[in-house]
């Protein structure tokens, strides 16, 4: 997957504020590479929806997200979990990876690409 050719335009919309639960997230409304918009109070975060660990998604197919604590998103399948906020991971099997972030901002209730 190269990521730097499918990263979504700036003023793309990916996804509604009002639709990502809180805490939690959401895979976003981009096809051509896949996001995932997660949400722990006034902390909104993009990053590709891809474990570092073994390449599976960070959501399960319903598209729900495990944020623990507000903090922490969680890998559903082998419990890698990282920082909401910066993406790092802190504990599982994904060792020193960090989730990849995809820039965005808040703009009328939306998450839009920078």
């Amino acid at each position: 997957m190269n990521g730097e050719d499918t990263h979504p335009a700036p003023g793309t919309v990916l996804a509604k504020l009002a639709d990502i639960p809180d805490p939690g997230g959401l895979p976003a409304d981009y096809e051509a590479l896949p996001i995932l918009i997660v949400r722990a109070g006034e902390t909104v975060r993009a990053f590709i929806n891809v474990c570092p660990h073994q390449g599976r998604p960070l959501c399960l197919p319903s598209g729900k997200t495990l944020v623990s604590e507000g903090r922490f998103i969680v890998c559903p399948f082998h419990g890698a979990s990282f920082e909401v906020d910066g993406g790092a991971c802190v504990g599982g099997p994904a060792g020193k990876s960090a989730l990849k972030p995809v820039t965005i901002e808040l703009r009328d209730g939306a998450v839009v690409a920078l």
